[in-house]
């Protein structure tokens, strides 16, 4: 293994939920959930995995995501797009990022209640 996959391994092992479409599992009472890139303006969320992205040209990315707050559990909203959808101002816990929508697309999220 590579030293980035040996970092995404550990970080994986510290706490942080991986899964695949295929062994996603939604509860039936849950509404779904979706990726981050996806979740409209201002609407309350939380984080419930994250996903390997879509192209591995990045290993690591699941790892600073964790560094950043993007764990299960934490609450997340997006709080405003950039002219062509990126970047993504995201607000995590009590800190405020920009991610790449491919990032975003990393953070599995299921949302919560009402738009403010």
């Amino acid at each position: 293994m590579s030293t980035a996959t040996d970092s995404v391994t550990r970080e994986l092992a510290t706490g942080l939920a991986l899964v695949t479409p295929e062994t996603a599992i939604e509860t039936p009472d849950a509404r779904p959930a979706r990726p981050l890139s996806e979740l409209p303006l201002h609407t309350d969320a939380r984080v419930v995995a994250l996903l390997p992205p879509d192209e591995p040209h990045d290993p690591e990315i699941l790892a600073r995501l964790g560094e950043l707050g993007f764990l299960p559990g934490e609450p997340v909203r997006i709080l405003a797009r950039g002219l062509f959808g990126d970047p993504l101002a995201v607000r995590v816990g009590t800190g405020t990022f920009a991610l790449r929508r491919g990032e975003a697309r990393c953070v599995q999220v299921r949302p919560e209640g009402a738009t403010r």
